[in-house]
């Protein structure tokens, strides 16, 4: 098998491998919006309503916050395999907030990764873990109800699907 270079249609961000990735190994979006390299082209968003430079804005302070959660569970939990899921779930959440910053101009935002505001024990990590993601979950439902731009609909559409996966995953013990 030959080595490609993939493009992620969400994050933007490039993937090398034999073959195509299951989901963005930097996002969690779909197979569905990863493409070959060559076929890639740069989304526009254009010229966003204030209602939707809002909610990008409150999506990525939950960002921040599930990301910065995230690093701190990975250091508490007594589980291996907790502690990997969250940490990479923590990578996963600071890639949307410097996603969603990209769309509005703004710096990358700052992650606090050794916050320790986090329950220590493994069964309040997953349920806190779950709180967070159905959250997310809720809001992002809402802001893509509000979007009128088809690229923040695109991204809101997507976030609503990873951060499901994200439930399913707290849920999971395999």
């Amino acid at each position: 098998m030959t080595v490609k270079t993939w493009r992620c249609l969400i994050c933007g961000d490039p993937y090398v491998g034999e073959g195509k990735p299951t989901h963005c190994p930097f996002c969690g979006a779909a197979e569905e919006h990863i493409v070959p390299a060559k076929e890639y082209k740069e989304p526009v968003v254009g010229e966003l309503s204030d209602i939707s430079k809002q909610n990008i804005l409150d999506a990525i302070k939950l960002e921040v916050s599930n990301s910065q959660f995230y690093f701190c569970a990975s250091r508490a939990a007594a589980d291996i395999e907790l502690k990997s899921r969250f940490k990479a779930l923590g990578k996963v959440e600071a890639e949307h907030a410097s996603l969603l910053s990209k769309m509005i101009g703004a710096q990358k935002p700052l992650i606090d990764i050794n916050s320790d505001e986090c329950p220590g024990e493994d069964n309040a990590l997953v349920k806190e873990s779950q709180i967070r993601e159905s959250g997310a979950v809720e809001h992002y439902q809402q802001f893509l109800e509000q979007a009128t731009e088809p690229r923040v609909r695109q991204i809101f559409k997507t976030l609503v699907e990873i951060e499901t996966t994200h439930i399913e995953l707290a849920e999971s013990k395999e």
